[in-house]
């Protein structure tokens, strides 16, 4: 007879590729500590890409992104326009690090409890597992965002 512990491992252990399936984005209130895990790095070959060669991806209405990968970080480019209705997202968190660079518009970043309004060549940083998330303050907002590790959850 397998004891209860076991079970449980065994349980969490089917459960595993589920859980990795599921984005890496938290919602809830917990507070965890920093996480510099890395999955096995994807190899990237040193690249040089032309602005026109990287297509836009659409996420969701209003908001639309690029993203480019090397095997440690992530650097994405968000564009933000103002919808009918819209609220503003949910503050979250992640185990990457995150800075945020504004090129365009005015926002609220609210980050680990903070809150400040920052225009063009503002920047906040969120580090792994700290809830943060913006307010647009004008109707078009451009982000570039940067991670470590790679955000494989955006890669298209």
């Amino acid at each position: 007879m397998m004891g209860s512990m076991t079970r449980r491992i065994f349980e969490w252990l089917a459960m595993t590729p589920f859980l990795q399936a599921q984005s890496p984005v938290k919602t809830d209130d917990r507070i965890l500590p920093r996480d510099y895990a890395s999955a096995a790095p994807t190899p990237v070959p040193p690249q040089i890409v032309p602005a026109n060669e990287k297509p836009w991806q659409q996420v969701n209405p209003g908001l639309r992104r690029k993203a480019w990968f090397n095997d440690r970080l992530t650097m994405v480019l968000l564009e933000f326009t103002r919808q009918p209705g819209e609220k503003p997202a949910p503050q979250h968190y992640h185990a990457h690090d995150q800075m945020s660079y504004v090129m365009e518009g005015r926002i609220k970043a609210m980050v680990g409890g903070k809150a400040s309004e920052i225009g063009v060549g503002g920047v906040f940083i969120a580090p792994s597992n700290t809830r943060h998330g913006i307010e647009m303050l004008t109707d078009r907002v451009v982000l570039l965002d940067v991670f470590t590790p790679v955000r494989e959850d955006f890669r298209a």
